[in-house]
């Protein structure tokens, strides 16, 4: 019987808000207290503090435990190219050195939530592997998996062997202790550095072609694993993907960026992870600064969307004035108001515009940010 399960992840003071966004959907679905490791280099002991006092008023069954691993990344350790590297893209290759009291560990990246039963993962049946993981789906794609594959080939891989994430992976430490897999993992690392754009990932590809556990995509699934089946007209492949996740991730898009991650059954509109995630996220100590952060991008993103809109209504006008046939007027024209909704009904941004054309910027569709006139020269 399975008593606690533990859970690494590797992060920085930039993406701890992330971390406890991890974190608590893996406390709020699992069916058994998990400890949480969180191998770091930079984050201090004030922001320690919250996280462990929040981790014990909301999960008190539940650990984290902070792993400075400074100490470790020693020139004599690592060479000054991979030192370059932030700590979370290398730093999972040391995690059974750094833990060395437990057998199995299940990694996961910051940019991952669980939406269900964690302990499913954690029972993987390795079949003798020292590392079970996911197929990176996007390979499967014409163009894009054309020039990932064309990108790799200087790792010189097997033909069979199918390339995986280092997203989401089940760890048997002691095999990788016993095979000093952390020390050939940062060689390979080394000796990639200059050449590679997954410096997380080729070298794990690399020391295990063809010798790793495959996981089963609902362990980490990505849009593109949901697009794979959508091209591949496996419906049903994909309904059983969308309702066994267990691990979601968000590759590419972040819901912390972004509002539509195009993943649901017609490859449109908002997801449902988009939602789990921000709910997540409100349950951390850190959800005010998210959800501010997320504002002041969305604002940005609008800003240049009016902008370029401007242009080109700026643009369709004086070709329409050259030609004659303007057929709209600041008499002609009509009111209209134009509404921005956070999630779908959370009130963001609306545009009121009258018909002189005096348009008018609201934030939460009640403070008046700014108005614009229009003003007839003779």
């Amino acid at each position: 019987m399975i008593h606690k399960i533990p859970v690494c992840l590797c992060c920085d003071e930039n993406n701890l808000r992330y971390a406890c966004v991890t974190i608590a959907s893996v406390a709020y679905t699992s069916s058994v207290p998990v400890d949480f490791y969180l191998l770091h280099t930079t984050i201090s002991r004030g922001l320690q503090k919250v996280v462990v006092a929040w981790i014990q008023r909301s999960f008190p069954t539940y650990t984290v435990t902070f792993v400075d691993v400074t100490a470790s990344l020693t020139p004599t350790r690592t060479k000054q190219q991979i030192q370059s590297l932030p700590f979370h893209v290398f730093g999972r290759s040391l995690a059974s050195e750094l833990l060395p009291e437990l057998d199995r560990i299940i990694y996961l990246d910051t940019d991952v939530i669980a939406l269900d039963d964690i302990i499913k993962l954690y029972q993987t049946d390795m079949e003798g592997y020292s590392t079970a993981a996911v197929h990176e789906y996007w390979l499967e794609d014409r163009e894009w998996g054309e020039k990932i594959r064309s990108h790799i080939a200087y790792l010189r891989l097997p033909s069979e062997h199918r390339y995986f994430s280092s997203a989401v992976l089940v760890m048997d430490c002691r095999q990788w202790r016993q095979q000093r897999i952390a020390e050939r993992l940062l060689l390979l690392c080394d000796a990639y550095i200059g050449i590679t754009q997954y410096p997380a990932q080729d070298p794990l590809n690399k020391l295990f072609a063809n010798n790793y556990k495959e996981l089963d995509a609902v362990y980490n699934a990505t849009d593109r694993a949901f697009l794979d089946c959508l091209r591949r007209g496996k419906t049903d492949e994909l309904l059983r993907l969308k309702n066994g996740l267990v691990v979601r991730r968000f590759a590419g898009n972040k819901p912390w960026n972004q509002v539509y991650l195009y993943s649901d059954l017609e490859n449109k509109g908002c997801s449902d992870q988009f939602n789990d995630w921000w709910f997540f996220a409100s349950l951390t100590p850190f959800c005010q600064s998210l959800e501010n952060d997320f504002l002041e991008k969305q604002m940005a993103d609008f800003r240049k969307y009016e902008s370029s809109r401007t242009c080109v209504i700026g643009a369709q006008s004086a070709m329409d004035d050259s030609l004659g046939s303007c057929t709209t007027t600041a008499r002609g024209a009509r009111a209209c108001k134009i509404s921005y909704r956070l999630l779908g009904f959370l009130p963001l941004f609306r545009i009121e515009c009258d018909r002189r054309l005096k348009r008018k910027y609201r934030l939460f569709n009640k403070l008046t940010l700014m108005t614009i006139k229009r003003k007839e020269m003779d």
